[in-house]
C-alpha cells in the first residue's frame, strides 16, 4: 500500500493533505501464478507412475484415456503390488481395491505390469479387481517404435 502527499494551493491554510492509494498491483501476482502453472505442468507427468516398471512393448496398441478417477495398480519385477508408491500385500489386494473405489460410480483400473512378471500375478490382480467390483480393467503397455 502506498500513499500520496498533495500540496493543496487552493486552500486558505496551504496545508498538506495525505491520502492512501488503495490499488492492488497485479503484476507480481500474475508472475507468481504463471511460475506455479509452469511448475505444475512440468511435474504433472511424473505424478502418474509411482513404481519403476519396465512395461512390455506393443506395436498395435491404441492410447487409452485415463480419467482422474482411474486407479493405477503397478506390479514390479518381483511380483509386488503397488497403488502409487504404497505397497499392497497379496492378501489385502481385494480389500484395498474395494476401499479405493467405493465412492466411484463406474470404477476403472489400469494395471502396469513389469515385462518379466509371471502371467499368474497379472491374472491374480485382474481377479482381485473383479472381486472388488471394478467394472473396467485396462492393461498399460509401451508403444514400440518401428525403425525403418
Amino acid at each position: 500500500m502506498s500513499f500520496q502527499i498533495d500540496n493543496d494551493t487552493s486552500s486558505s491554510e496551504n496545508r498538506r493533505k495525505s491520502h492512501f492509494i488503495s490499488e492492488i498491483n497485479m503484476t507480481p501476482f500474475v508472475d507468481v501464478c504463471l511460475v506455479l502453472l509452469i511448475i505444475f505442468m512440468v511435474t504433472a507427468p511424473f505424478a502418474i507412475s509411482g513404481v519403476n516398471v519396465q512395461l512390455p512393448k506393443t506395436s498395435q496398441s491404441k492410447p487409452l484415456s485415463m480419467s482422474s478417477e482411474s486407479l493405477i495398480l503397478s506390479i514390479n519385477k518381483n511380483g509386488d503390488y503397488y497403488i502409487g508408491k504404497e505397497f499392497i500385500k497379496d492378501v489385502n489386494l481385494v480389500t484395498v481395491l474395494k476401499n479405493s473405489t467405493k465412492d466411484k460410480e463406474h470404477p476403472s483400473i489400469f494395471i502396469r505390469a513389469d515385462n518379466g512378471v509371471p502371467y499368474g500375478k497379472v491374472m491374480a490382480a485382474m481377479t482381485a479387481a473383479q472381486k472388488a467390483g471394478i467394472e473396467r480393467i485396462g492393461m498399460v503397455g509401451e508403444n514400440k517404435r518401428d525403425k525403418k
